[in-house]
């Protein structure tokens, strides 16, 4: 009874090491601004993992004399949803001429693995004049993201967990004292 007891348990921890964690940034589309102004704009996030958790954003290579604020906080985010972040551009040198410039956004979350997206700025005289046609618009490319699968979800080298370990050895211990008995 206690073997069984034993492999029951093992098996269910076992079941918990399988829990993943992979977001993706879907949509950050392309910030139009003028010199000495500031734009909003929101940022997509989608959980493709197996397991809910935190996710925050993160920014690299923002262009000096450009600030962007993200939100403050971090969000829950349910496995297989998406959540939406809200952004805002700001121009804070002046010498920050009309041109089209570019960072990069990613997702901080315990456990992710890194993905970042790129997301152009766009400095015009007149942003009303310079943004394009919905049909016109394109999104921008990923900068770097996880080689992905044929469903979208990254695709992992099968590797035994740890809670794979404690239950092989468990059967192995149990098949041991079978063997004795006749």
């Amino acid at each position: 009874m206690k073997r069984i007891l034993l492999l029951l348990l093992l098996a269910l921890s076992a079941g918990q090491v399988g829990a993943s964690v992979y977001f993706k940034i879907v949509e950050a589309p392309t910030s139009y601004v003028e010199p000495d102004g500031s734009s909003n704009f929101t940022v997509t996030v989608q959980n493709l993992g197996s397991k809910s958790t935190y996710a925050g954003l993160i920014f690299r290579n923002v262009p000096e004399g450009i600030a962007v604020v993200g939100p403050r906080c971090t969000k829950w985010v349910d496995s297989g949803t998406t959540k939406v972040f809200d952004c805002m551009l700001r121009i804070e040198a002046e010498n920050v001429s009309p041109g089209k410039y570019s960072f990069e956004i990613g997702i901080a979350a315990a456990g992710a693995p890194s993905s970042w997206h790129q997301v152009e700025v766009i400095v015009a005289d007149s942003v009303t004049e310079t943004i394009p046609e919905p049909s016109e618009a394109k999104p921008a490319p990923p900068v770097h993201e996880e080689t992905e699968g044929e469903e979208g979800v990254p695709e992992e080298t099968t590797i035994p967990g740890l809670g794979a370990l404690p239950a092989a050895a468990a059967l192995l211990i149990a098949g041991r004292g079978k063997r004795g008995r006749c």
